[in-house]
């Protein structure tokens, strides 16, 4: 091959060019308002959703979209430091390789790095895309193929009042839903326990209903609460502590009736095996955001699943079709999706693609067509982009 200088562009002439040589690759920040704010653990509340879109072009004029969240609290990436990233330590090490070598590629970005998982998420979710259009399959096909027939979608509530969020719930229920994740380390513990309980009577006994955290309860809350929501059927509580808490999470699993779930904490192959290792934990929270893309995701799942550990996956709150799409083939074909998925491109005032992902009875469509299977607005991205190039 060719030796191409930093941040060259890749000849065209070269005759030693791969299959699918890396022209160019573009980082695009964007920051779209959200429908309603929405409330996360530790009261944080939310009104826009900041992300990375990546576009990748090859020389034969093919190319391809990625996406990932920003994430300070969870990931440590904020928009500008993913478009540095990107732009100055990604771009390089993929120009003038071959886009087909996603394994490979995806080993050099996070040798490249440290951390900066969102913008490695972006590039190689952009290359999974790629590569599927180049080879006329979707990303379903290239991960292997169905392991499911559909996947269980999960409804976030996420509102300032219960009475909020069972209205939406009952709502959702009525499409089909019948799984729901309550958001709690927000409110006095002892609304949020008789939330749980106001939930499960207005959805009834069949209905799947977990919580999550997002690391804001304090010790004292996260034992009151699974003592006092020990009856209302939860699936799991996720991530009550800091991330890094593994004593006071497994104190909180020996006592608990409700088994706990990773999130935060669950960052690589490594943590997951830390945690579950002492027992604190029954299953993970995935996120392409956290592990750097669809290679790394789908190899931690098949390690949760090798484990004997439930896996959810989940993307961040208002992350557009681009991400959710790439969560999606995931979803159908990860060994074991227990826990569900959820995607949140829905609380976008507008999404990033032509046609929407839609969550429909309790389920999300496999988007079809080549790569991820959606069109990206480039009119809606020129509007919401941050820099206005």
């Amino acid at each position: 091959m060719t030796k191409v200088t930093r941040n060259a562009p890749y000849s065209a002439e070269s005759k030693n060019r791969p299959p699918l040589a890396i022209r160019r690759v573009e980082a695009i920040p964007v920051s779209i308002p959200l429908v309603k704010p929405v409330l996360m653990g530790g009261g944080q509340e939310f009104r826009r959703s900041e992300s990375l879109v990546v576009r990748i072009e090859t020389t034969n004029g093919l190319f391809g979209w990625g996406e990932a969240s920003a994430a300070p609290t969870m990931t440590g990436d904020t928009l500008p430091g993913m478009v540095e990233a990107v732009e100055k330590y990604l771009a390089p090490r993929l120009i003038g390789q071959n886009a087909l070598d996603r394994a490979l590629l995806a080993h050099r970005m996070s040798q490249t790095l440290i951390g900066n998982t969102g913008a490695k998420a972006a590039c190689d979710i952009a290359l999974h895309d790629l590569a599927g259009k180049h080879l006329g399959v979707s990303v379903t096909d290239l991960l292997g193929g169905r392991a499911r027939e559909r996947v269980l979608a999960l409804a976030q509530l996420g509102n300032a009042k219960v009475e909020q969020d069972i209205a939406e719930a009952k709502a959702k229920q009525r499409q089909g839903y019948g799984f729901f994740k309550l958001k709690v380390g927000v409110k006095p513990v002892e609304q949020e326990i008789e939330s749980a309980y106001t939930l499960r009577k207005a959805l009834g006994p069949d209905a799947l209903l977990c919580a999550d955290a997002n690391m804001g309860m304090t010790v004292a809350s996260a034992h009151k609460f699974v003592a006092g929501a020990a009856g209302a059927g939860l699936l799991f509580l996720e991530q009550p502590f800091r991330d890094n808490d593994l004593a006071n999470t497994l104190a909180l699993a020996r006592s608990s009736a409700i088994p706990l779930c990773a999130d935060e904490s669950a960052q690589n192959i490594e943590s997951i095996m830390d945690w579950h290792r002492t027992g604190a934990i029954a299953g993970v929270n995935l996120k392409t955001i956290k592990l750097g893309g669809i290679v790394e995701t789908m190899r931690a799942a098949i390690v949760a699943h090798t484990l004997g550990l439930a896996v959810n996956l989940a993307s961040k709150t208002g992350e557009s079709s681009i991400g959710a799409a790439a969560l999606v083939h995931l979803g159908y074909t990860v060994p074991n999706l227990d826990w569900g998925i959820n995607i949140n491109n829905h609380y976008l005032d507008t999404d990033l693609v032509k046609q929407p992902l839609k969550q429909k009875s309790g389920s999300i469509e496999c988007p079809g067509g080549a790569g991820l299977g959606v069109e990206v607005d480039e009119d809606a991205l020129r509007r919401f982009r941050v820099d206005k190039r």
